[in-house]
C-alpha cells in the first residue's frame, strides 16, 4: 500500500518546528548548565575567602577553637590535623559532621567538591559544596574544609527547569502555527496559479496565467508555464491545420473518383469503363501514396518507428533511386563511396522524396551531388525551375504546405515529401534545409558518415 504523500505546507511546519524545538531544547539545556556552573562559581569564590581567613591564622601558628561565620548556609569551617583529629570548626557545625570527606591536597593546593550531606554526615538531602586547603602549620600541616549548602542554588535551577518546562512547549507551539499561517500566505499564489491551470486544462486554452506581484520565482516559473501553454496552444493549432489538410487531400482523390463512378453509373452505355477504371486507380494511387506518408510522418514523429542502423553506400542508393526515376533530366556527381551509418528504408524514402520534388519543379535540369567529409555524409539536389523565398525556406518543410506555383501543377504532391525527409533525417541527428542558390531551388542533406573500416 503506497503511502499518501504530506501536503508541502505540512512538511515544511513539521520541520520547522522540529529545528525550532531542537534549538530552544538545546539553548535551556545551555542556560540550566550556565546557571549551575555560575552558582558553584559563586559558591566557591565565597567558600575560598573564608578558607583563606583561616590559613592566615594558621600559618602564623593560631587556630581559634570556634571559628566564625556561623550557619550551614554562610559557609562553615572544620581545620583537621594530618590524623583526622578536628582541631577547630564553625560554632554551629555537630560534632558528628566530618568535611574531611576526600583526601586534602598537596600542602599550598586547593581543590573543590560536590557532595551531599549523607557523606558529610548530615541530616537531609541537599548537596554542598566543599573547599579544601592544607596549609603548614608549625613544623606539621593542617587541612582547611570550608563548606556551603547548594539548596538555594538548587531551587533557582530548579524554578529555572519548571518555567522552561512550561514556556518551551508554548514557543514550539507559536513557531507551528507562526509557520503553518506563513508558509500558507507563502503558498497562497501556488493555490491560485494552479486553479488558473485548472482552468486552462479545462479547455480554455487561450488563457494564461496572470502577471500578479508574486515572488521572482513564482514570476519565473508562470512565464515557464505561458510558454509551455504557448508552445501547446501552437502546436494544437498545428494539429488542427494538420487535420484540416489531411481531410481535405483525402478528399479530393475520393470526390474524383465517385465523381467518375456516378458518370459511368449514370451513363453506363456511353462509358468508356477500362478507361475509367484506369482513371480510379490512378486516383487510388494517390491516396495510397497519401496514406503512406501520413502513416511513415507519424511514425517517425511519434517514434513509433525505431531507426534501425546499418553501414551502406549513399552514393549508390542516390544513384539506383535516379536510375528509379528513369528520367535524363537527372545528373549525378559523386564520390563513391560515401557510407553513412542510418536506417537504409528511412532514408530511402528521403532521397526518394527530394528527386520527386526536383523532378516536378526542374524545367529542363537536375542536379545531384553526394559527397562526405568531417563525419558526415551529404547529398545535394538542385533543381532549375522556381525559386523558393526567404520567407518560404522553413514554411516549405511543414506538413501539406505547397507553394503558389507548384499548386498550379497538376502532379503537384500532397505536400508531405519534404516534411517527411527532414523529420527522418532529424532522426538521425542529420538535417535537411533550402540552400540559397542564384537560379532555380537547391535542398542539402547532412547524415552522420560511418566510420571507416
Amino acid at each position: 500500500m503506497a503511502i499518501p504523500r504530506r501536503s508541502l505546507r505540512l512538511r515544511v511546519t513539521v520541520f520547522a518546528t522540529a529545528v525550532v524545538a531542537v534549538v530552544l531544547v538545546g539553548s535551556g539545556y545551555a542556560l540550566v548548565q550556565w546557571l549551575q556552573a555560575s552558582q558553584i562559581t559563586d559558591a566557591d569564590a565565597a567558600l575560598s575567602d573564608q578558607v583563606d581567613l583561616v590559613a592566615g591564622l594558621a600559618e602564623r601558628g593560631v587556630i581559634p577553637k570556634l571559628i566564625n561565620p556561623t550557619g550551614l548556609n554562610t559557609g562553615q569551617v572544620q581545620v583537621v590535623a594530618p590524623d583526622r583529629t578536628v582541631l577547630s570548626y564553625s560554632p554551629g557545625l555537630a560534632a558528628e559532621v566530618r568535611l574531611d570527606v576526600f583526601m586534602p591536597p598537596e600542602v599550598g593546593a586547593q581543590v573543590a567538591r560536590t557532595t551531599t550531606a549523607a557523606e558529610l554526615g548530615a541530616q537531609g538531602e541537599d548537596r554542598f559544596r566543599v573547599v579544601a586547603r592544607s596549609v603548614r602549620y608549625g613544623f606539621d600541616w593542617v587541612a582547611i574544609y570550608a563548606v556551603s549548602s547548594l539548596e538555594a542554588a538548587d531551587q533557582v535551577v530548579h524554578t529555572l527547569v519548571i518555567g522552561l518546562w512550561i514556556v518551551l512547549p508554548i514557543l514550539v507551539l507559536l513557531s507551528a502555527l507562526a509557520t503553518w499561517y506563513l508558509t500558507g500566505r507563502a503558498l497562497r499564489p501556488v493555490d491560485a496559479m494552479r486553479r488558473e491551470v485548472d482552468a486552462i486544462q479545462g479547455g480554455r486554452t487561450d488563457q494564461r496565467l496572470s502577471a500578479d506581484q508574486r515572488a521572482a520565482e513564482l514570476d519565473r516559473l508562470a512565464g515557464t508555464l505561458n510558454g509551455m501553454l504557448d508552445r501547446i496552444s501552437a502546436s494544437e493549432a498545428s494539429r488542427r491545420q494538420f487535420l484540416a489538410d489531411a481531410s481535405h487531400e483525402l478528399r479530393s482523390p475520393i470526390a474524383s473518383a465517385r465523381t467518375m463512378l456516378e458518370v459511368g453509373l449514370a451513363y453506363p452505355d456511353r462509358t468508356d469503363w477500362p478507361a475509367t477504371a484506369g482513371e480510379v486507380m490512378v486516383e487510388v494511387d494517390r491516396l495510397q501514396e497519401l496514406a503512406g506518408e501520413l502513416l511513415a510522418l507519424a511514425r517517425v514523429e511519434g517514434g513509433e518507428r525505431a531507426v534501425q542502423l546499418a553501414r551502406f553506400d549513399l552514393a549508390a542508393l542516390v544513384l539506383d533511386e535516379v536510375q528509379r526515376t528513369a528520367d535524363d533530366r537527372f545528373a549525378v556527381h559523386s564520390e563513391s563511396p560515401v557510407w553513412v551509418m542510418a536506417d537504409r528504408p528511412l532514408v530511402v524514402r528521403a532521397v526518394r522524396n527530394l528527386l520527386d520534388n526536383a523532378r516536378r519543379h526542374a524545367v529542363s535540369k537536375v542536379t545531384v551531388n553526394v559527397g562526405g567529409g568531417d563525419g558526415v555524409a551529404s547529398m545535394h539536389v538542385h533543381n532549375d525551375g522556381d525559386e523558393i523565398t526567404a520567407e518560404d525556406r522553413e514554411r516549405i518543410f511543414e506538413p501539406f504546405t505547397r507553394l503558389d506555383n507548384a499548386r498550379a501543377r497538376d502532379e503537384g504532391g500532397a505536400g508531405l515529401g519534404l516534411s517527411l525527409a527532414r523529420r527522418i533525417a532529424e532522426a538521425h541527428g542529420g538535417t535537411l534545409d533550402v540552400v540559397e542558390v542564384t537560379n532555380g531551388a537547391a535542398f542539402l542533406l547532412t547524415l552522420p558518415a560511418a566510420a571507416a573500416e
